[in-house]
């Protein structure tokens, strides 16, 4: 007798919940995805659905946390007593989405965008550790690795660090590229060799103490590497870097208390 494969429902169908839904996830788990214009789509059949269902094993949270936090009500429809919520959202408490969905079967996960590449460093929260079973585990596996936190606050580090992480890793890579070009001007200098720099240099170095270690080795006093550390250095990067990541984790840990404080 064949297994029945899970059944789930991705709330929010936009760039993170189809960077998660690979053909790795799909041949596992049967998934319905809810859009912005209320539509249902059976994402393995590749069409509409008209029927509702509310027999979902899985409910991935993946809307914007205001949308949430003003109308999260209206789905609290889609559950059964056996539906786990998987929230992906950033800032909203598990005690919120408790109170919103009168459920303690609630789990946080904050994954990333390089799921599509099942590279996600995926972290997850949950108060109750029996909800961790087999079938979650090769689900959340699907998105790369795992790693649980001991509290909820380490989600809001991991939504600054692993979430919007990637857009800061490739905003300062895009930058680094277009300087090289203005550079090199009127010479060519290709994307995908700089591109390549990088993840060169980051193949044999994989560590802080590494890296440093690497800087160090071809930095020679009154060289030009050195020339352009310095100047780095005066400018600070280091303290831009940091307010960056903390400005995020700022604001994870705002959004769930800024609603309510619009509503008294």
């Amino acid at each position: 007798m064949a297994t029945r494969k899970p059944k789930a429902l991705f709330i929010g169908y936009g760039h993170l919940a189809k960077s998660l839904i690979t053909k790795k996830l799909l041949s596992f788990v049967n998934i319905h995805a809810l859009n912005s214009k209320k539509v249902i789509r059976d994402i393995n059949l590749k069409k509409k659905i008209s029927k509702f269902h509310n027999d979902y094993d899985y409910i991935f949270l993946l809307i914007r946390p205001d949308t949430f936090l003003s109308f999260g009500k209206q789905f609290q429809k889609y559950l059964s007593k056996k539906t786990l919520i998987i929230s992906c959202m950033a800032g909203v408490k598990l005690s919120t989405i408790e109170k919103t969905f009168k459920t303690k079967k609630i789990i946080r996960i904050m994954p990333n965008v390089m799921a599509l590449n099942t590279r996600s460093q995926t972290h997850i929260y949950m108060k109750n550790k029996n909800l961790f079973d087999s079938n979650l585990k090769k689900i959340l596996s699907s998105f790369g690795t795992i790693t649980n936190v001991r509290n909820e606050d380490q989600i809001n580090f991991a939504t600054s660090v692993f979430g919007s992480g990637p857009a800061f890793i490739a905003y300062i890579v895009n930058i680094f590229i277009k300087a090289s070009k203005k550079l090199a001007k009127p010479y060519n200098v290709n994307d995908k060799d700089v591109i390549e720099l990088f993840k060169n240099i980051l193949e044999t170095n994989t560590s802080s103490k590494k890296l440093d270690e690497f800087v160090s080795s071809i930095s020679s006093k009154k060289g030009t590497t050195q020339a352009g550390i310095n100047y780095i250095k005066s400018q600070r990067t280091e303290k831009i870097i940091y307010t960056s990541l903390y400005k995020a984790y700022k604001r994870a840990k705002e959004i769930d208390g800024s609603k309510k404080k619009t509503k008294t």
